[in-house]
């Protein structure tokens, strides 16, 4: 058997060889000579056999055993080695598996709220009390369900490092007013009084999706948690070159001994009060989210005195909006289009006037609403945005008075409010129906549309839905159908694409993931003809994008929804903006 060191043995033997010649000649020569030294023969033989022990048994004795030390750490180094590399086989195989599974799930899960809320439409048949119950308990059950796959998949990507953060400079106020917009209706269920504070003009440097789902889950937790007429209070600060923001609340507050594990995944307090849902997962994301933007995420609590969540993020400058004064006409061009916002809500009435006048509209507020009617009459704006909780005149009375009143009543009326019945609001007679939170291009493609609606529109032509999953395909058809719309479909991409070149369609529904040819080379292929270049296409998909794809996306189609959200609302009232209402559902 050959070992690793025989080489060094060999060259231990030739050196100790060679010591023990020289040794023997410089003795015989002393010897022969009759040279005079201190040390006698036998010390002379007791230190060279000293010196044959040492290289002939003792060194090779310690080679075998610093030989037998290297192998060893040898081993464990290559077992941890092979520890790493299947360590991570199973990361690539776990992503491998929850993507794929994300997909083969979301996709039955949307063809179960899908249908169930077709089923519970009374245009497709009446249902008794209790399949209206059943009903519902589908659609509440699907929604759970789709939210902790949402969870699932946000928590893996942030411990597989995969989490893209787009950091840019957001305004407080805007994002507290869509979040507070967004559960209010939640807070008002419950009796509970919801307040946002924020310095004015004060930014933060965050990513706009991920800031707002930190705020979503922090104010939606001190909702549920809190007992009904409670106060809830969000608000910011600048504390040096960092803005603070705090979520704070009168409830029970939270034990000391669960203080510390309530960050933790699929940690749930143990008394968080009854008929309360949820995975445990949602404080864990929103600390990984505020930790990935450069904050940490605090709480301080005390049982019985409420809890108080905070976190910092980077201060950013200031982004200025116009802000024109209630009641006042913003300073703008003569010629503009002149809007008239009623609203009684003061941050609700700056958000919008703010959108509105940034993009050039004229602007007038009105925040009694019992005069609502006589300012319309005398501004005679292009069109006006109507809320409909007001007191001590509901909005749905004013839409009457406008519509009945011969001198508005060719004016239209936008409905911008949390309550979302858009049939109603179209039975009496509303040009437009934006339900709350509503981003500033979704406001100003409704306004533009009013606006061109004035003076006549053009019919519309047929909407290709292009999607493999055949319940998901008539859902979609099902639901543009109800709407009025002339729907084609396609079930894979090579269709899609002979569709189009046969005929033009007047708006694409995308999915990305398709059969023979992708979604991504459909929407290529159509951009670079100048036939379809201008076509509106709007993606539907349940695909993990990546940073890359989104920016992609964002330069060629002109909305992206997610399979995983809540998206025929949405999709719903951005067809409405992009290609107009069809002639046959029109008020």
């Amino acid at each position: 058997m050959k070992y690793p060191l025989s080489q060094r043995w060999r060259l231990g033997l030739v050196l100790g060889l060679l010591f023990a010649c020289l040794v023997t000649a410089v003795y015989r020569y002393v010897s022969t000579h009759q040279i005079n030294v201190h040390i006698t023969s036998r010390v002379f033989m007791l230190l060279l056999v000293l010196i044959i022990v040492i290289v002939f048994f003792v060194l090779p004795v310690y080679s075998v055993i610093v030989t037998n030390e290297i192998r060893k750490r040898r081993r464990v180094e290559a077992a941890l080695i092979h520890a790493k590399e299947e360590a991570e086989r199973a990361s690539k195989f776990k992503d491998r598996f929850l993507s794929t599974m994300s997909h083969e799930l979301r996709t039955p899960l949307n063809a179960v709220m899908g249908f169930s809320d077709l089923l519970a439409d009374k245009r497709y048949g009446e249902l008794n009390e209790r399949q209206q119950r059943y009903v519902s308990h589908i659609n509440t059950g699907g929604r759970h369900l789709l939210k902790l796959i949402n969870d699932i998949l946000d928590l893996s990507k942030i411990e597989a490092g995969r989490l893209e953060i787009s950091s840019e400079d957001l305004s407080v106020e805007t994002v507290f007013g869509e979040v507070v917009s967004a559960l209010r209706p939640l807070a008002e269920k419950k009796a509970q009084t919801l307040s946002p504070s924020a310095e004015p003009g004060l930014a933060v440097h965050a990513d706009a999706m991920r800031f707002k789902q930190v705020l979503m889950n922090l104010v939606g937790n001190a909702i549920k948690f809190t007992p009904a007429g409670g106060r809830i209070e969000l608000e910011a600060h600048q504390v040096q070159q960092e803005v603070q923001v705090k979520v704070r609340d009168n409830g029970p507050g939270i034990p000391r001994e669960e203080q510390k594990r309530i960050f933790e995944a699929f940690y749930r307090l143990r008394k968080s009060g009854e008929g309360v849902e949820g995975s445990g997962l949602g404080l864990a994301i929103t600390d990984s989210l505020v930790k990935l933007q450069g904050g940490s995420l605090g709480l301080e609590s005390e049982p019985g005195h409420g809890s108080c969540f905070h976190f910092s993020l980077p201060l950013a400058k200031a982004i200025r909006e116009a802000r024109p004064p209630v009641g006042k006409v913003a300073h703008v061009a003569a010629q503009t289009p002149k809007i008239l916002i009623v609203e009684d809500d003061r941050m609700a009435a700056h958000l919008l006037e703010s959108q509105l006048s940034s993009s050039g509209y004229q602007v007038v507020s009105c925040d009694q609403s019992e005069s609502a009617l006589e300012m319309a009459a005398q501004l005679q704006p292009q069109a006006i945005t109507l809320d409909l909780l007001m007191k001590p005149t509901s909005g749905w009375e004013i839409l009457l008075q406008l519509k009945q009143d011969p001198r508005t009543t060719s004016i239209p009326v936008i409905i911008v409010t949390i309550v979302d019945q858009p049939t109603t609001g179209a039975a009496l007679g509303a040009d437009d129906y934006l339900v709350k939170p509503v981003d500033k291009a979704t406001l100003l493609a409704a306004v533009a549309r009013c606006l061109e609606d004035r003076e006549g529109s053009s019919p519309s032509r047929t909407i290709l839905v292009v999607e493999d999953d055949a319940p998901t395909r008539e859902i979609i058809a099902e639901l543009l159908k109800a709407k009025g719309y002339s729907v084609a479909t396609a079930a894979d991409g090579a269709s899609a694409r002979a569709q189009v070149a046969a005929s033009l369609p007047q708006l694409v529904i995308l999915d990305l993931v398709l059969p023979k040819v992708g979604g991504f080379e459909l929407l290529a292929e159509w951009r670079a003809d100048p036939r379809t270049t201008e076509v509106p296409i709007f993606v539907l998909t349940s695909k993990d994008l990546t940073a890359r794809e989104k920016t992609y996306l964002r330069a060629n189609v002109q909305s992206l929804f997610h399979k995983q959200e809540s998206w025929q609302d949405a999709l719903l009232k951005q067809l409405q903006r992009a290609a107009g209402r069809p002639q046959a559902v029109k008020v």
